[in-house]
């Protein structure tokens, strides 16, 4: 085979994707990057099996999928060919994007918002080929249920299981997945629901986003934690411009800042997002009275409750609630698979039934694959069993990196009682941004705190420190060049 083809492949015998489907997307990949032309015969099947050695129906089944794609096409006697109608249509639209202007005039004279002008958090590109990551919102690959999930993943594309989720579900989720949230998921968190108050949703984000839609108005009081969540502050500073902080002390939210004119209040009780500070008792029962006093709505973003050193930890506000004033928001995203996007809103059946037709406008559903699957992972058990080990990963890299900044002067922190990350206070002649661009230089990722506030002139000398996605052999190092670096900018 000539040399030239050698270039498109390299085959692995050790990675999940079988030889026919490596085959097939590396030709795709030489395709659509314009490096086969049209004219240019393809390998014949026994030449290429010989090249790559694999089987000789390994190549012919890629060929076939390939063909039956529209990427290729046979001609009598000749060979493969690269479908000539798909590389003009592939290279013709490419032209076009790049001769389209930058800005349509209707896109200038009919659009409302811009999003993309908000203000919002970032991790690295590489954070995961980084040395020392301190990212937020990840999960360390050792920790991730990786043969649980496959088997509930393979039990789920079983034929009986296909017909079951296969179809357009239109506005209904799994009922399988709603009774194991009733049943083993929300008891936990002293939360009794039927099926008529939960929503499935893309994510606790999803969930925040379809209940800013329904309740908020340009002349909705909407009180924020400061600092917060920037993903929901932008949420909300989409729907109304009357965004009140309300600033977060070691008991947690504090309530004194709470107008009476507020109609709603977004909070992260379990661990305040991003300082991670549990809400005390005392704080929780002065947040629902005056809620029920001035008739306000909170919503409950139920932040990393299951990762929590305390023995008993706090019931959640829901729980709590005796008015029904309170939204409960919970993920599965950020427990055990960031990338899943699935998560869940409970609240009252009349607010359910509208989130419901709103989503259907929308998505229709979450897709069901994905619903079957997260059911059976927790009616296995497999859901709380990962939560234990990672409670117990957690509380180590916790002790560590709390050790660190207890014996480091220049560093200070609010007390956290679990959760996943660090809110760290550094010398106001810091400017963190800096702090974080020099430690990126040096292989370390950690996020400056800024983006958290909700005033312009934000305070520049915190940083926001994750520990779920970090080695714990690691964190000793990272931390003594976070320390080392704040030294050197401090003088």
């Amino acid at each position: 085979m000539d040399e030239m083809w050698n270039q498109f492949f390299s085959l692995r015998h050790d990675k999940p994707r079988t030889l026919q489907l490596q085959i097939r997307q590396q030709l795709i990949d030489a395709i659509t990057n314009g490096l086969i032309g049209p004219n240019e015969p393809l390998p014949s099947s026994r030449n290429l099996a010989k090249a790559l050695k694999v089987a000789r129906n390994t190549v012919i089944a890629s060929y076939k999928e390939l063909e039956f794609d529209g990427y290729i096409t046979p001609k009598e006697r000749r060979g493969y060919f690269v479908n000539e109608q798909f590389y003009e249509s592939y290279t013709s639209s490419d032209n076009g994007q790049q001769n389209e202007p930058q800005s349509p005039v209707w896109l200038d004279k009919l659009i409302t918002k811009k999003p993309s002008t908000q203000i919002n958090i970032h991790n690295p590109e590489n954070w995961q080929n980084l040395p020392y990551s301190f990212t937020i919102g990840q999960l360390d690959k050792s920790l991730i249920p990786y043969y649980e999930w496959r088997e509930v993943v393979r039990h789920s594309s079983t034929l009986p299981e296909i017909q079951k989720w296969n179809m357009d579900h239109v506005d209904s989720d799994d009922p399988s997945l709603i009774k194991q949230i009733q049943s083993k998921v929300l008891p936990k968190r002293g939360v009794w629901a039927n099926k008529d108050q939960i929503l499935i949703t893309s994510g606790s984000q999803n969930a925040i986003y379809m209940i800013a839609s329904l309740l908020t108005n340009q002349s909705t009081v909407v009180g924020m934690e400061n600092p917060g969540y920037p993903d929901v502050r932008n949420i909300f500073q989409s729907k109304t411009d009357n965004i009140e902080p309300i600033r977060i002390d070691q008991e947690g939210i504090v309530v004194d800042d709470i107008s009476p004119k507020t109609d709603i209040v977004f909070t992260t009780p379990s661990h305040q997002y991003p300082t991670g500070v549990t809400m005390s008792m005392e704080r929780r029962h002065e947040l629902l009275n005056i809620a029920r006093e001035n008739e306000i709505v909170i919503i409950e973003d139920d932040y990393e409750a299951e990762i929590n050193f305390q023995k008993k930890p706090h019931p959640s506000l829901k729980s709590l609630d005796k008015n029904n004033n309170v939204i409960y928001v919970g993920s599965f995203s950020k427990a055990f698979a960031p990338g899943l996007r699935l998560g869940y809103m409970v609240g009252p059946e009349s607010l359910i039934k509208e989130a419901k037709a709103l989503r259907r406008l929308m998505i229709r559903h979450i897709p069901a694959n994905n619903q079957r699957s997260v059911a059976l992972f927790i009616g296995l058990g497999h859901y709380h069993n990962m939560f234990t080990k990672i409670q117990k990963t957690n509380k180590e890299r916790w002790g560590l990196i709390n050790e660190k900044i207890n014996n480091e002067p220049l560093l200070s922190c609010t007390p956290t009682l679990g959760g996943s990350s660090f809110w760290i206070k550094i010398p106001k002649s810091i400017d963190s941004e800096n702090l974080c661009k020099k430690l990126l230089s040096k292989g370390v990722a950690v996020r400056s705190g800024k983006t958290h506030f909700l005033e312009e002139d934000a305070p520049l000398n915190y940083l926001h420190l994750g520990y779920s996605a970090i080695d714990t052999n690691k964190i000793n190092k990272g931390m003594d060049i976070i320390i080392n670096e704040v030294k050197s900018m401090k003088t």
